[in-house]
């Protein structure tokens, strides 16, 4: 008999509603992804934009040629060369801005050395802390699939119940959630990750790569060095320091510019909105660094 369930379509945030047997052959897909049937995910949130439930559904029982793009390793390594490339640009045009502030104690070597010395400093700490942050969590995902694996091959049936429980929390009602668990529990690894996703929200995998903390770590480092050494490079022809810092100003707000761009290409959202952010936010933080070196510099005698 026909029967309903509600799914929620996790990747454009829509509620569908699916009448018949091949509901549960939709919930399975939504939950645990279709490998087979990538999506056209522009012309989803598209569709979610204009609350539109026909376009949706048409965008997702059409596969692309493409595939769809999800995240993992290389979302987080895109994350980690944006968010570290931001990290050093504003940390470094900070102390280019204190220097300037103080410039009647500093000269313009003294800008490069100080701004590289600060550079690899902080880029290390942001790279090993991006590795041990990494590391921890790939150990937590670890011993949780363990023990949810675990947990299944020596109590399935109490496994099935709390996800029926949990079901049943949000909506469905207990026939339904049974036929749905029932099902999912005949298939050991698609029911583990079920509960990895709906019981402790961590989308897991059996094929972990253990290098992958490594590679963010390095990656968070190169990231924040080559975008931190932007403010310096007004500085390596020897001019001026206050035509080195207007060099420098321009290179930085175009820098934070096109990193906040980029940003909010990654999230779907506005570029020019995230860039002009990211471009006062610098401004501001060179603002304060550069009055408040100066104010302490007025106070300290020669």
């Amino acid at each position: 008999s026909d029967w309903r369930c509600f799914l929620l379509c996790r990747s454009c945030c829509v509620d569908v509603s699916v009448d018949g047997p091949e509901c549960l052959f939709f919930f399975v897909i939504n939950i645990v992804g279709d490998p087979m049937a990538p999506r056209d995910m522009d012309a989803i949130r598209d569709a979610h934009k204009k609350g539109d439930a026909a376009a949706t559904i048409q965008a997702h029982e059409s596969p692309i040629v493409s595939e769809e793009v999800h995240g993992g390793p290389a979302g987080d390594y895109i994350k980690a060369i944006v968010f570290g490339g931001l990290d050093g640009i504003l940390c470094t045009f900070a102390v280019v801005s204190a220097a300037v502030g103080a410039s009647s104690r500093l000269d313009t070597s003294s800008v490069i050395i100080f701004g590289f010395a600060n550079l690899l400093a902080d880029g290390f700490a942001m790279g090993f802390g991006e590795y041990t942050s990494a590391q921890a969590q790939l150990d937590y995902e670890r011993a949780e699939r363990a023990r949810e694996e675990w947990e299944f091959e020596t109590y399935p049936e109490g496994e099935k119940a709390e996800m029926i429980e949990l079901y049943m929390s949000r909506g469905m009602s207990r026939a339904d959630a049974d036929i749905v668990m029932s099902t999912l529990v005949k298939y050991p690894k698609v029911f583990v990750d079920l509960m990895m996703v709906d019981e402790l929200g961590i989308q897991s995998s059996e094929d972990y790569d253990s290098g992958a903390p490594l590679k963010q770590g390095l990656v968070m480092f190169c990231s924040f060095v080559t975008f931190g050494a932007v403010p310096l490079l007004a500085y390596i022809p020897s001019h001026r320091t206050w035509i080195a810092f207007l060099i420098s100003c321009i290179l930085t707000t175009f820098c934070l510019f096109t990193l906040g761009s980029l940003k909010g290409w990654l999230t779907k959202t506005s570029p020019w909105k995230h860039g002009t952010q990211m471009a006062i936010s610098g401004c501001l933080a060179a603002s304060v660094s550069y009055f408040i070196s100066q104010m302490i510099a007025g106070m300290v005698p020669a």
